[in-house]
């Protein structure tokens, strides 16, 4: 039977039906959950594990959710190709067919260079990126005479955003990961063959962490960032298999972030060594670690929630290194993606943060400057304080405004002309209060600025204009 309709023909609650997939490392954690899953959605699963114990407590699992007759668990070892290849050729003999290839084993260990031993670091390598390569070679043949199939890679964000806790050899093979599913997908392109590579952030509550990676070897910066479980990850790749998807990144900053990296290593990799190692416990279905938040009300001036972001900005955006980093690196970083997004995407936005980007007129050339910007909301328009990361002087687009008033906000999508007020005396001290409600880091920027900063409120020119979120 041809799989050349994977998941396009079929809707719900059974878009797998009559689909086999096959799931590598598929007893535990996200393979496990992914092979659930697809069964659910009526799918034919076999599950390939090399340990006794995970096959032991998933066949369990399998049997309390009354599973085990269409999930069938394998002890296979990966990093043995023979042994891997006996495994598809087998599924593929039995069940006639072979739709879905999932390569997600992997070797997971976390430590220095210096303290890894080469069988450690070389056996990463070979669990993760071999086994992807021989399982491909052996499937692809298969899938293309049958008329088509799908290919899914479990890569990381490890392997793109490179900084201190990861082991080298882990970031190395997920690295070699991507790039090998992305030309991949390139070379299969308007084949009935698909390929998706599923590069997932922190996923809580697995033998990862549990058992393999302690939670101290993450950095603080992840404490402040989105996690997810390995249910959601395999729903974001049920999802990337039925609609094609050549790459699900999940939680959704990641490709934010992904793109930050790209434009301003250093501040990435500079954020990531402050702070010190993570306090959460990621072993926990949800991470521990950190005191419950009370949210603001929804009618509060500062409507915007105090997210993870925003603590973490408070805490270590004000500090010289950091307030260095973020003027030189995330501004035109910011900027470039507001400008290609047409504002639905910033860096500040991704995390929770209400960033806005604008447009003034130069004091001097008369030329258009693009400024990003944190606000907050006031009187249906946007208040911006002038902090300059705490440099001594105000910053220019702040002198533009005062001889300039008229203005262009970019935010969500949408253009809106503004006009730019100077605000003083107790409308300031409003407006301030709300800012330091939302970010307190604003304050170390005055003490260290040393002088009064400029806040400006800007009201939307035209009527029935979208306001402030």
């Amino acid at each position: 039977m041809a799989a050349r309709h994977i998941g396009l023909h079929l809707g719900p609650p059974h878009p797998f039906k009559g689909m086999v997939c096959l799931v590598t490392g598929g007893a535990q954690g996200i393979g496990l959950a992914l092979a659930l899953a697809l069964a659910r959605r009526g799918a034919r699963v076999h599950a390939a594990d090399h340990s006794p114990q995970n096959i032991q407590v998933a066949g369990a699992r399998l049997a309390a959710e009354g599973l085990e007759q269409v999930v069938t668990l394998h002890q296979v070892d990966v990093t043995d190709h023979g042994a891997l290849e006996r495994c598809i050729t087998e599924v593929h003999a039995h069940e006639g067919r072979l739709d879905v290839l999932v390569n997600n084993a992997a070797f997971t260990r976390w430590t220095d260079v210096a303290e890894m031993t080469l069988a450690d670091a070389q056996l990463t390598m070979r669990t993760g990126y071999d086994a992807m390569v021989h399982a491909v070679k052996i499937t692809l043949p298969l899938m293309s005479a049958a008329g088509g199939g799908h290919i899914v890679t479990m890569g990381s964000a490890a392997g793109v955003v490179f900084v201190k806790g990861p082991s080298a050899a882990y970031a190395a093979a997920k690295a070699a990961i991507n790039a090998y599913t992305q030309i991949l997908a390139l070379e299969l392109a308007g084949t009935p063959v698909h390929v998706t590579l599923v590069r997932p952030g922190t996923v809580v509550g697995t033998q990862f962490f549990g058992q393999h990676v302690p939670s101290p070897r993450m950095p603080r910066l992840a404490d402040f960032l989105p996690v997810s479980s390995p249910e959601q990850v395999a729903d974001a790749v049920v999802q990337g298999i039925l609609h094609h998807r050549t790459v699900v990144d999940f939680p959704a900053y990641l490709p934010t972030l992904y793109r930050a990296y790209a434009l301003a290593p250093r501040l990435l990799t500079t954020l990531a060594r402050l702070g010190g190692p993570a306090r959460r416990d990621y072993a926990q279905p949800r991470p521990t670690g950190t005191r419950p938040r009370t949210p603001a009300p929804a009618d509060s001036p500062s409507a915007s929630p105090r997210t993870l972001a925003l603590r973490l900005m408070n805490k270590i955006a004000p500090s010289a290194p950091v307030s260095t980093a973020l003027r030189l690196f995330s501004v035109p970083a910011d900027t470039w993606l507001q400008q290609r997004t047409r504002g639905r995407w910033s860096m500040g936005r991704s995390l929770g943060v209400p960033t806005l980007l604008l447009t003034s007129t130069g004091s001097r050339t008369g030329q258009p400057r693009q400024t990003p910007l944190f606000y907050v909301s006031h009187r249906g328009g946007y208040a911006v304080v002038g902090s300059n990361f705490g440099l001594p002087h105000h910053p220019a687009w702040s002198t533009n405004l005062l001889h300039r008033p008229r203005a262009l906000v970019l935010t969500a999508g949408h253009h809106i002309p503004v006009t730019a007020r100077l605000v003083e005396a107790e409308e300031h001290d409003e407006i301030w209060a709300k800012i330091l409600d939302l970010a307190t880091g604003y304050q170390t920027y005055s003490d260290r600025s040393g002088r009064r900063l400029r806040i400006f409120h800007l009201e939307p020119d035209l009527p029935n204009t979208p306001h402030p979120r």
